[in-house]
């Protein structure tokens, strides 16, 4: 039998259980369709010695729908685009930016997004990946009987 832990409806088929109502309390509370469908897009990026340039290609953005929002160390970008179509990205600069001499151009077929960088150097990257965890010294024995950290 298949069923929601929330609304406990049970069912012994698939496409029945996968078509049921969600309930008004449980964790498969269904969301109301917006219409909107989220797409990816392509974009790159290319750089100067003095600025950072991001082409995101969405055709026939809306500017009314779409923002960017950036401080000296992150990039957020909301685009909505042919109509029905939505983009977003969130990222951690590479470098820092100042935003003040920043600019965007939302154009037919991309939006461009022109980051005046603080300091005149190259980035390796657009964007900074996280940090990776430190690995845990955990104490183990291998098949001596010896004990071994990792």
């Amino acid at each position: 039998m298949k069923y929601w832990s929330c609304c406990k409806r049970k069912t012994s088929d698939l496409t029945s259980f996968l078509s049921q109502g969600g309930c008004n309390e449980g964790s498969h509370q269904w969301r109301k369709d917006t219409g909107k469908k989220v797409a990816p897009c392509r974009f790159d990026w290319n750089q100067t010695g003095s600025q950072v340039t991001m082409s995101i290609y969405a055709k026939n953005s809306n500017p009314e729908l779409c923002s960017v929002q950036a401080n000296s160390t992150s990039l957020k970008i909301q685009l909505n685009f042919e109509g029905d179509k939505e983009f977003e990205l969130k990222m951690n600069l590479w470098g820092v930016i100042d935003i003040s001499k920043s600019v965007v151009n939302m154009m037919a077929a991309k939006v461009e997004v022109v980051m005046k960088k603080v300091e005149p150097m190259a980035w390796a990257r657009l964007d900074l990946l996280p940090p990776k965890p430190e690995p845990t010294n955990e104490k183990t024995e291998n098949q001596d009987g010896e004990r071994v950290i990792a």
